[in-house]
């Protein structure tokens, strides 16, 4: 089966004519016929529908993607092992990737693309053999599977756009001898049309999706439809780019779609086989692996600290102790009180000594105390039993961003303050936060806007779920030359017979401008 997709994943386009490059192949598609022969079935059909959506699982949530690369980037771990590609996108000054086939990290920039494409083939073939006339046994569970199918199409050409630069909108009807490459946003524009008809379907049959579909997940069609809706909220805000692209997203639509949402977590199901947490895996290993990086979380602390790190010349750069009131954070400000664990650990964050400090020669500023210890019981169970893939604090704080957005930062203030008084932080007003001793303070040593609070919050309440690099190049937070978006796989472009290219550095196409904090 297998075989069968990455056929058509490999060469996605057979007869492709892509934009600005002016290259044409011509082969001739036999999959259509084989298509036939294996999905004869409809049990076959059912089953290959249901599994679509493990292969879009995979896209995003997998080390041998691109997220450790995007993780690393974006500082949501801090890592030391060269593994994945997370030191070379981390480096400061940033560069471009080498998008080669030779490339040792080529494999990760075309994971997430072949990944995605495997689910779009695979809900393309089932609604094919469907629509052609085969029934799944009554209509409810034919409008199930097309609910379904139409929801991992949606999602997977989501993160296609949100990913690379371009990208190659398929799908059941596409004549592959006319497809050809669009960009991200006509990208997204297809995405959310495919969960617009599947939330359609949905509204118009009442069905529950059998858990192992998304595992551990027996979804009614009111609760599909709050999930399709989430993602909806989520790719719509970030697959901008720049500060204009966010600035510009509806937010009306963003906000009605997050409170339409999900009501909790959405979580799937790890059983550490065929449903299996990659990135919580990286993210668990608190030596060279993984620590907190202090370039955005270091606005906790209130005792300048963090201001005299950023002082320091880059290469000279040591870990400090962080002293904040945020709860989050370990208790007190010094190594003996931060380290004496126990009722002193922060909430989410905890003292890890100089368990992380390897390889200096690749930075110390990647060095610091801290670990995030909130997930550590799914993580010393064996990576078994429920996982968040989309935090329920994804669309609380979009609602946020959204109002603050819409010029109604009064709306927002409900969201922002109860996640700081959670935290045992003093509210914020219209204007932000004040005092000696607010949180955030920016790297300037200024207190923070409305909105760098929201994004503080944000940052903590989502971290390790994959949403830093994607709200920060939208925030226009991320280091100077952090690549936005990937350029189209090497892979393909071969196959395709096209020329190579490649994205981000500093002064490049596609390589992200000085930002908000200087950096």
């Amino acid at each position: 089966m297998n075989r069968l997709y990455l056929r058509w994943v490999g060469g996605i386009a057979l007869a492709v004519l892509v934009t600005g490059c002016g290259s044409e192949l011509e082969v001739t598609n036999v999959n259509s016929p084989e298509t036939s022969r294996v999905l004869a079935k409809p049990a076959d059909v059912e089953k290959l529908i249901g599994d679509s959506y493990l292969s879009f699982f995979y896209a995003p949530t997998y080390y041998s993607n691109i997220a450790a690369q995007t993780s690393a980037m974006s500082f949501e771990h801090s890592p030391m092992a060269a593994n994945f590609g997370m030191i070379e996108r981390s480096a400061i000054p940033r560069t471009a990737p080498n998008n080669r086939v030779s490339d040792q990290f080529a494999s990760q920039y075309y994971y997430s693309w072949s990944q995605a494409y495997k689910a779009i083939r695979a809900a393309s073939d089932g609604i094919s053999q469907i629509d052609a006339g085969m029934s799944l046994g009554s209509a409810a569970a034919d409008n199930r599977a097309r609910a379904f199918a139409r929801l991992v199409q949606g999602l997977s050409l989501g993160h296609l756009a949100m990913v690379y630069d371009s990208v190659l909108v398929v799908d059941e009807k596409t004549d592959i001898a006319t497809v050809k490459f669009v960009s991200y946003q006509d990208g997204m524009t297809a995405a959310l049309a495919k969960l617009d008809q599947a939330i359609a379907i949905a509204t118009s049959t009442s069905f529950t999706l059998p858990a192992t579909w998304i595992n551990g997940q027996a979804l009614s069609s009111a609760d599909f439809i709050k999930l399709v809706r989430s993602y909806k909220a989520y790719y719509r805000a970030n697959v901008a780019r720049t500060p204009t692209e966010r600035a510009a997203v509806t937010w009306t639509s963003v906000i009605a779609d997050a409170q339409a949402g999900i009501t909790a977590d959405f979580k799937v199901t790890s059983d550490y086989n065929n449903w299996y947490f990659g990135m919580q895996e990286i993210y668990s290993f608190y030596g060279a692996w993984n620590q907190i990086n202090y370039f955005y979380t270091g606005m906790a602390d209130t005792s300048g600290n963090f201001q005299a790190w950023l002082a320091t010349p880059l290469t000279s750069r040591s870990p400090f102790i962080l002293c904040t009131p945020d709860n989050r954070w370990p208790r007190g400000c010094s190594q003996a009180e931060q380290s004496a664990g126990g009722a002193n650990n922060g909430r989410y964050i905890a003292w890890n000594g100089t368990g992380g400090h390897a390889r200096s020669d690749r930075g110390t500023w990647r060095w610091s105390y801290y670990r995030n210890n909130r997930y550590q019981a799914f993580y010393s169970g064996g990576y078994l039993g429920p996982m968040t893939v989309l935090p329920k604090a994804e669309l609380d704080f979009l609602q946020a961003e959204g109002y603050i957005r819409s010029n109604q930062p009064a709306s927002a203030l409900p969201i922002i303050n109860a996640s700081r008084a959670a935290a045992g932080l003093p509210a914020a007003d219209v204007n932000g936060v004040s005092g000696s001793a607010c949180v955030p303070k920016l790297p300037n040593g200024t207190c923070g806007s409305l909105l760098e609070a929201m994004k503080y919050e944000k940052r903590l309440e989502t971290q390790y779920f994959g949403g830093w690099y994607y709200n920060g190049r939208g925030w226009g937070d991320l280091v100077e030359g952090t690549l936005v978006h990937y350029p189209a796989p090497a892979r393909e472009l071969e196959t395709l017979g096209l020329p190579l290219y490649t994205r981000g550095g500093v002064g490049q196409v596609g390589g992200a401008a000085k930002g908000t904090y200087g950096y």
